[in-house]
């Protein structure tokens, strides 16, 4: 319980730095999508973690079923997030830089990975 606690308070100080950085970008007229997903998956992460723990605090059959079936439908899910990026980049839809890939696949990767998790957890 009280490691669920820690998890909602860095969720919550995540939460802030988003808002705060949403904040300043919007008022410096540089809003940087990619930066402040990244953020937001940070935030997402601590919450999902939270609410999560108590279903893996225990090493058994369940949990070790989660895990694999979460982590199978983020496979699937990134290798379609890639497919879109690259039919994006090359049909020029959009024009990213490396860094904005990386940041936008890895925030989409823990996202997806910690909603199927709770997701799973609420089915099994």
């Amino acid at each position: 319980m009280k490691l669920q606690k820690v998890y909602f308070i860095i969720g919550v100080l995540f939460t802030m730095i988003l808002l705060t950085k949403t904040f300043f970008q919007i008022a410096t007229h540089s809003v940087s999508f990619t930066e402040l997903l990244m953020w937001g998956a940070l935030s997402y992460l601590s919450f999902a973690a939270g609410y999560i723990y108590p279903h893996f605090k225990e090493k058994d059959e369940r949990a070790n079923l989660i895990k694999q079936k979460g982590m199978q439908y983020t496979l699937y899910f990134v290798l379609i997030y890639c497919v879109m990026i690259m039919f994006s980049m090359q049909f020029s839809t959009v024009a990213l830089s490396a860094v904005e890939i990386m940041r936008i696949l890895v925030s989409l990767t823990i996202i997806t990975t910690f909603s199927s998790w709770v997701i799973l957890s609420k089915k099994y």
